[in-house]
């Protein structure tokens, strides 16, 4: 086999994601530093409601404390996802998750970008979404599922069979948005958290509530000059621009 025709990692990764429409890289910290991750998201958490609602969400996760930030900003992440993309993305959301106790699924089966118009979306990447697990997540405790290859079928209603996205602490699971996927109910008694990261193309707008302030930005363009890619991600640079 010639070097030509060696696949590198991050190739081989992407051509099973263009696939099957996700992927999952294991280990990407350490259970020490996902553990303190955990306990830094339950800071930030607003005290538990009564009735207990079946998920909670907490917005503008990276402006909240850098190590967030430097988690969606890893850069084997970003090179993973400048292979899938062809191009470094926009974060476009951020969220801490828990999926509380005895709580039943939030959403069934659906695609987070077949609703936008004029889009191809079975033949385009438009969007991804990264979710790193702060707790073990199995399929009895509310893992998401995921329909394999439906993010490339022309007809939405066409799912086909579905598998659990199982992740141990530290785990990161990645899936193209156009896949069918769900939430699942969590009857343990124990909550399920997870930190979500959502990509997409640079032209594409960052979400309603998702904001960077100009202090944030601020800080961002201080550290693009060791990490100019980092401008990309935070959307200080014109897409439109020609040479």
């Amino acid at each position: 086999m010639t070097a030509s025709t060696v696949r590198s990692p991050l190739a081989a990764f992407a051509e099973a994601f263009d696939t099957d429409g996700f992927g999952i890289i294991r280990g990407v910290t350490d259970t020490a530093t996902a553990g303190r991750l955990r306990e830094l998201l339950g800071e930030h958490l607003p005290a538990p409601a009564a009735p207990v609602p079946t998920q909670v969400m907490l917005g503008q996760l990276v402006q909240r404390d850098r190590r967030f930030a430097e988690l969606a900003t890893t850069g084997f992440l970003l090179d993973t996802l400048a292979m899938i993309f062809g191009t470094t993305p926009q974060l476009i959301g951020s969220y801490g998750h828990v999926k509380p106790a005895r709580t039943t699924a939030h959403t069934g089966p659906h695609s987070d970008v077949a609703h936008l118009p004029g889009v191809p979306h079975h033949r385009s990447t438009l969007m991804v979404k990264v979710a790193y697990a702060l707790t073990p997540t199995r399929a009895g405790n509310g893992a998401t599922r995921l329909h394999p290859g439906s993010h490339r079928d022309a007809n939405p209603a066409d799912q086909g069979p579905s598998v659990a996205a199982e992740l141990d602490l530290g785990d990161m699971l990645i899936f193209h948005a156009n896949l069918r996927h769900t939430a699942t109910a969590n009857p343990t008694v124990h909550a399920r958290l997870g930190l979500w990261f959502v990509y997409a193309l640079p032209w594409m707008r960052v979400f309603p509530g998702e904001e960077y302030t100009p202090a944030f930005l601020q800080h961002v363009q201080e550290q693009t000059a060791d990490r100019p890619e980092l401008a990309a991600v935070y959307g200080l640079v014109n897409p439109y621009a020609t040479a």
